[in-house]
């Protein structure tokens, strides 16, 4: 049996599950696709016991840091920093740093355990040592999230939907979802629809307990839409509501929030360490 090592730690700031910080631009994308985390999301009812890989697809010896962090995700979809419960949540490691030789996988092994459910974190992995075509050397910060689920199911009654809003110059919807419980859902499928037609979005997302989510689906029928569906692991939730206009700040041309808007907890911009 490996051997693990205890970690503590506390969150700094990361921008989207599953997302790279690094350069922009065509000089950066070889040396960012060349490294990944699999599986990126992972979860697990009570406690955690399990592996994932890191593979360096790249020609450069690179320098790997793992850190755990805690986060949380704001009512838009982004993800804040927010410190770890080393108190509460209990994470072992079998390494915390390592090199890895260039076109290389390693495994990293790990134990987690939470004095309360339900509970998330992220094992940050940072890796040092890639090189852009024009030599600016790159941290990469990979993030493999962790959710530890509660036994007891959410329950239909535990869930909220608060409003529906159009915006018609984006052609989109949103819905405003809100979690009244302590437990952890996962929202598995959301369609709105009218008696013209139907729209779904795209994709399933965490509901954290007490947390309120907006999610978006496109919408480029001429009659607004009246009907909500959203569908969970036991259940699902199917009723009527009014639809307002989203807010003018909340609309631009291309159906995406002005950057002008608030977003209560957003973290800064995604950014990469030039050395």
């Amino acid at each position: 049996m490996r051997r693990l090592a205890s970690y503590n730690g506390v969150g700094v700031p990361i921008r989207r599950l599953g997302l790279v910080l690094g350069l922009s631009g065509p000089t950066a994308a070889p040396a960012l696709l060349a490294q990944t985390v699999s599986p990126p999301i992972a979860e697990y009812q009570e406690r955690a016991r399990s592996s994932f890989q890191l593979s360096n697809g790249s020609i450069f010896p690179l320098t790997v840091v793992l850190e755990p962090r805690g986060f949380d995700v704001t009512e838009h979809g982004d993800v804040a920093a927010a410190p770890l419960d080393t108190a509460r949540i209990h994470i072992k490691l079998s390494a915390t740093s390592f090199r890895m030789a260039p076109r290389s996988t390693y495994t990293v092994f790990y134990e987690a355990t939470t004095d309360t459910l339900p509970a998330w974190f992220t094992i940050s992995t940072a890796l040092s040592g890639a090189r852009t075509d024009n030599g600016i050397n790159l941290r990469i910060i990979l993030p493999h999230v962790v959710y530890l689920n509660q036994k007891q199911a959410l329950k239909r009654e535990e869930v909220a939907l608060r409003r529906l809003e159009l915006d018609t110059a984006g052609k989109k919807t949103r819905v405003l979802l809100e979690n009244l419980s302590s437990h952890l859902g996962r929202v598995l499928e959301l369609t709105v629809a009218s008696t013209k037609g139907q729209s779904r979005a795209g994709g399933a997302f965490p509901l954290l307990p007490g947390h309120r989510r907006w999610a978006t689906v496109n919408w480029d029928l001429n009659q607004p839409p009246a009907r909500v569906t959203v569908r969970f692991a036991k259940f699902s939730i199917d009723t009527t509501l009014v639809p307002v206009l989203a807010p003018a700040e909340d609309q631009t041309a291309d159906g995406t929030r002005s950057p002008d808007a608030p977003r209560s907890g957003a973290p800064p911009p995604a950014s990469a360490d030039r050395r």
